[in-house]
């Protein structure tokens, strides 16, 4: 199944943090190229030197997992999709309208699932209980690995 994943769980591939091992190990049962956007890419980056500056590793360490992700994208690991920004901000939007005031979800909640939804994902991986509560009032199926 092709499955969109929420950059906190992403960044589980490339750390060593709890449940890490889990999303590895569905990460390669799914054995498909994990979808990859500007936003993953701009949330990984301030994720890992935020984890630098509270000493929970070391700028090497962080440059490092970046350089990996790197080498996933080259190596067809993750595959970066370009979606159609504007339509994404609108559906992030109309989410935001129709679900913040039942479930709390947050904007970057609605975005992943805009982009998701955006991109023909009906599978998402996230731990995010907003999200998956979002994800799933849209019909999207959760994956959360343990």
């Amino acid at each position: 199944m092709n499955c969109y994943y929420d950059t906190g769980l992403l960044l589980k591939l490339y750390t060593d943090e709890p449940a890490s091992g889990a999303v590895q190990a569905f990460a390669a049962k799914n054995a498909r190229p994990i979808p990859f956007l500007a936003l993953h890419k701009s949330e990984c980056a301030s994720a890992l030197h935020l984890k630098a500056f509270r000493g929970e590793c070391s700028i090497a360490q962080a440059n490092r997992a970046l350089a990996d992700i790197q080498d996933d994208l080259r190596t067809g690991v993750l595959r970066s999709y370009l979606p159609d920004w504007e339509s994404v901000w609108r559906q992030c939007s109309d989410l935001a309208q129709s679900y913040t005031h039942l479930i709390g979800c947050r904007t970057l909640d609605t975005l992943h699932v805009a982009c998701a939804l955006e991109l023909g994902f009906r599978h998402i991986v996230t731990s995010d209980a907003r999200q998956s509560a979002l994800a799933e009032r849209t019909g999207m199926v959760v994956h959360f690995p343990r």
